[in-house]
């Protein structure tokens, strides 16, 4: 029930983001709106990124370590996630997603919500991970081909 009321929360939080950030496009253009999306998110990444390397005392990342972090953060969010480990790389899978489905119920299409994560979301947790460990490598790796698919993101550990 937890991680349902998180997707919930999140969904009506993205929802809300969704229709700001449509009347910000529509003010100062897509192109404009999406730099200060990816400006915005990614200070708030890299913010988030430096409190968590702090709090954790975290040196280097491990694939353990960041499979943790990663399961622990995607799931206060809602998301539902598949996640492999191996020594150098740990790889995320989400179906269930609360920025797919909040965007959607305002009104994005397919190619909208694709466009708002690669440069949102992604640059957000890019930022992260270059705090947490400038040798690690975040990747957004594949976007949904359809709304029931999923979203991979990669961490690389060097």
């Amino acid at each position: 029930m937890a991680i349902e009321d998180a997707l919930n929360a999140a969904k009506s939080m993205t929802s809300m983001f969704g229709v700001f950030f449509n009347n910000v496009t529509k003010e100062v253009g897509k192109e404009q709106a999406l730099a200060l999306l990816s400006k915005s998110l990614g200070g708030l990444g890299a913010m988030m990124g430096k409190m968590t390397k702090e709090q954790m005392g975290i040196e280097e990342l491990d694939a353990k370590t960041t499979s943790l972090f990663m399961k622990g953060m995607s799931e206060s969010l809602g998301f539902s996630p598949e996640i492999e480990e191996s020594p150098t790389t740990v790889t995320v899978r989400n179906v269930k997603c609360p920025f797919y489905e909040g965007l959607q119920g305002v009104g994005y299409d397919h190619e909208a919500i694709e466009t708002f994560c690669r440069n949102g979301p992604a640059v957000m947790l890019n930022a992260l991970f270059e705090q947490l460990d400038p040798n690690a490598v975040y990747q957004f790796k594949k976007f949904r081909s359809t709304p029931d698919d999923f979203c991979e993101e990669e961490i690389v550990l060097k």
